[in-house]
């Protein structure tokens, strides 16, 4: 019985570690509330309807009526915390995205750069950049 209850704790305590370092909080869905790419904050129109889900490493986001998935890839000990994404379908298929992120209670700021481009290293774009930056918060289910 004791050992069940320490394989019980030592397991909590796994979980609990990946909450921490960013890997667990990222799971579930998000609605785009603000935005800007090459500078340009996102309109209304870009804004309605985004959404983003993400179950273990793969990720559905729908934006402008547009829903793409994919692979993600985390490093939460980089400083800022790093993110690549990976597309299965449409214009950057198979291509690699590299990004950053952070999570702010029920915010999830993500900044990236268009595939083939370095690494943003701040969250914010400016013009002819190559860069965009969202801002989602999480649908409570």
């Amino acid at each position: 019985m004791r050992t069940l209850i320490a394989m019980g704790l030592a397991i909590g305590l796994l979980f609990g570690a990946d909450k921490v370092q960013g890997e667990e909080t990222m799971q579930g869905t998000w609605k785009l509330v603000s935005g800007e790419a090459d500078g340009k904050v996102l309109t209304e129109k870009q804004l309605k309807d985004g959404k983003l889900v993400i179950k273990g490493d793969h990720y559905t986001v729908t934006l402008e009526g547009k829903t793409n998935t994919g692979v993600q890839k985390l490093d939460p000990k980089a400083k800022p915390k790093t993110i690549d994404i990976k597309d299965d379908s449409g214009p950057n298929k198979d291509k690699t995205g590299l990004g950053i992120y952070e999570i702010k209670g029920d915010e999830l700021h993500v900044a990236f750069a268009h595939a083939g481009k370095a690494r943003p290293s701040k969250f914010a774009t400016t013009a002819d950049s190559g860069t965009w930056m969202h801002v989602w918060k999480r649908v409570k289910e």
